[in-house]
């Protein structure tokens, strides 16, 4: 017996029974008498098998063998578009309003999943036939109606077209459509206007869509939209217990040990880079505390997770790639970087094929189908994942950051010193800002001394850097961030529509939104301004600073204010010379503190590391020391 005909055929045929028998009271014999041909035993055991396909699923963590879809399923929950307060959990809605649900995940939300999920939630109830229909396949040349009779038809249920249009009628079909954001975009319209129509026709229906994010259904009047949420730390052990076979102590031990790490635990929060997590730290025993160590591993890791891949060898997956593992990484890195600096994170897999020859081709590689080891990437690893028709994405975008950091470190060092002399001015240091952030780890000496060094005295106006920063050095560097930084202010709606000079001075601070607007010189670092912004807000908050300000320059910001968005900009230098001696002390006081906590630890690590890596090294010191032994033989 299969898994579905088990928990299934009982409420199936409790369903199909209760149809014949209603149509019969109906004096409908003929109805009643083609839906017990049908929908006999036989043909629902048929019907049960078929639908194996959508229960039984490949993993990750199961690559090799189909897994029952509710041993491995983690509850996720979604939320209404517009009412973010309320969540549901996604598996166990009833759906029994008219009209179209729209259900919006990311890459890697688990969209596909948790629609099959509902699928068996559906066949155990027995209160409708569920049709689970793939939107890739969705043919915009024919009748919905015709297809998913077509459809029935495929599942070993012989229902006419008439037949299936009367289950419609009447409620008792529901609809999964999995996947509009596969349909090729050209045919989005008219792919649209035929789930509408299916609507409009049998409004008794219930019509559940998955998507990801900004394809056209989304922006479709009365459709209503959900957003599938993040995973919760529940969620995450659950999904650990199930990748482990219930192994609560290796799950515990995992959890706790990611609750070490923010970066780490950040990451949990999609299925697809939790599963990869857990499958690096079975391999690992460890959960690694940074996010470049974590994907230092995960390639690798993922490439070599069957017996039949070693390094070194000819791979084995079912596509002829004659590269090891770690050859396979470099040409990834390649890609990455070039995708990167393209601005390009989602790709059609023609584009994704020319970005891998040309990364091939870098790495003087010959011979090598780009396209096959495309395949291999997202097969083998889930860096890479199905987004859309014809589309791919990284699985997260720190991932394609973390590889083209990578790619920049194995570069020679003439051209490794020219990136950070170029990447050292605002527009570009924005751009590779987490790129940056993954070269602090994976190349330290060259980041410290060609773009953290040069920041440095670049910002706090000294010659040398020190470990120590000295009041006189912090106090430069504070001032100068002060004086690139203006304040908009903006009158309070309440305050605006109040015509008593008393109720203008009260200022509800829960209503109030501040904002920095920060100038600088284009051909400069903003480093170590971005690191002292939120420092700024948080203290003009809590110092009383912004409200004082505020309301001693109501009248001529509520006049400036005349349009909704109008807000008047006041240098930060003048509002802090604007305030009461008290206010601005306690805005310097929790500054220099802020600053001692951000910027002046960190420093000093850097700077120590650095200096006591810039030693000689152990090999220069060995080959010295032989030089001498050889000059004394020489002498001697």
């Amino acid at each position: 017996m299969g898994i579905l005909e088990g928990i299934a055929i009982k409420g199936l045929t409790s369903l199909t029974t209760n149809l014949v028998k209603k149509f019969v009271d109906l004096g409908w014999n003929k109805v009643a008498e083609e839906f017990s041909a049908s929908f006999n035993e036989e043909d629902l055991i048929a019907f049960c098998k078929a639908c194996d396909e959508y229960i039984n699923i490949r993993t990750l963590y199961s690559r090799q063998q189909d897994v029952f879809i509710d041993d491995v399923y983690v509850p996720l929950f979604m939320s209404p578009i517009n009412e973010l307060e309320k969540q549901y959990e996604i598996s166990n809605l009833s759906f029994y309003s008219e009209g179209i649900t729209n259900i919006i995940g990311r890459a890697g939300q688990g969209k596909s999943t948790f629609l099959r999920k509902m699928l068996i939630n559906e066949l155990k109830s027995g209160n409708t036939i569920p049709i689970f229909f793939e939107l890739k396949y969705l043919s915009t040349e024919f009748d919905f109606l015709q297809q998913l009779s077509t459809w029935f038809e495929r599942h070993n249920l012989k229902i006419s077209e008439k037949g299936v249009a009367r289950l419609l009628k009447n409620g008792y079909i529901k609809v999964f459509l999995d996947g509009f954001d596969e349909i090729h975009p050209a045919a989005h319209d008219e792919a649209l206007a035929l789930i509408k129509d299916l609507s409009r026709a049998y409004p008794k229906i219930t019509i559940i869509v998955t998507t990801r994010p900004d394809t056209l259904i989304t922006t479709e009047p009365f459709i209503s939209n959900y957003n599938v949420l993040e995973l919760t730390k529940d969620n995450v052990r659950n999904l650990f217990l199930n990748i482990s076979n219930n192994n609560v102590d290796l799950t515990d031990d995992a959890i706790e040990q990611i609750q070490k790490y923010p970066s780490i635990e950040e990451i949990t929060k999609t299925p697809i880079l939790a599963i990869l997590l857990f499958i690096t730290y079975r391999a690992w025993s460890k959960i690694p505390d940074n996010l470049a160590d974590f994907y230092k591993k995960i390639f690798i890791t993922l490439l070599t997770h069957h017996d039949s891949l070693k390094p070194g060898k000819k791979i084995d997956r079912g596509i002829d790639i004659p590269l090891n593992d770690h050859q396979i990484e470099d040409v990834f890195s390649v890609f990455c970087f070039t995708t990167f600096s393209e601005n390009m994170d989602t790709f059609t897999n023609r584009e994704a094929s020319a970005y891998m020859k040309e990364a091939i081709s870098s790495e003087c590689y010959e011979g090598i189908c780009s396209k096959n080891l495309v395949n291999v990437i997202k097969q083998c690893t889930g860096i890479l994942c199905s987004d859309g028709y014809d589309l791919l994405a990284f699985s997260h975008k720190s991932l394609q950051e973390y590889y083209a950091a990578v790619y920049i470190k194995k570069q020679s060092i003439h051209d490794i010193r020219n990136f950070y002399k170029s990447v050292k001015f605002a527009e570009q240091e924005r751009k590779y800002g987490a790129v940056l952030s993954f070269l602090s780890a994976e190349d330290f000496d060259n980041y410290a001394k060609y773009y953290y060094i040069p920041c440095f005295k670049e910002m706090f106006n000294v010659e040398t850097v020190k470990a120590e920063i000295d009041g006189h050095t912090m106090h430069n560097g504070i001032e100068k961030v002060i004086q690139s930084v203006a304040i908009p202010f903006r009158a309070p709606n309440s305050v605006k529509a109040s015509k008593s000079v008393d109720e203008k001075n009260k200022i509800e601070k829960k209503s109030i939104s501040i904002g920095l607007r920060i100038e600088f010189n284009d051909n400069e670092s903003t480093y170590f301004h971005m690191k002292l912004l939120q420092p700024i807000i948080f203290n003009l908050i809590s110092s009383g600073v912004y409200f004082e300000f505020l309301t001693s320059n109501l009248e001529k910001i509520s006049d400036y204010n005349k349009d909704e968005d109008d807000e008047l900009d006041f240098p930060l230098q003048e509002v802090l010379e604007g305030v009461t001696k008290e206010n601005k002390d306690k805005f310097f006081t929790g500054i220099y503190k802020d600053f001692t906590e951000s910027i002046t630890v960190i420093h000093g690590e850097i700077i120590k590391k650095y200096k006591k890596r810039s030693q000689p090294s152990l090999l220069n010191k060995v080959f010295k020391k032989s030089q001498k032994e050889d000059s004394k033989i020489i002498t001697g």
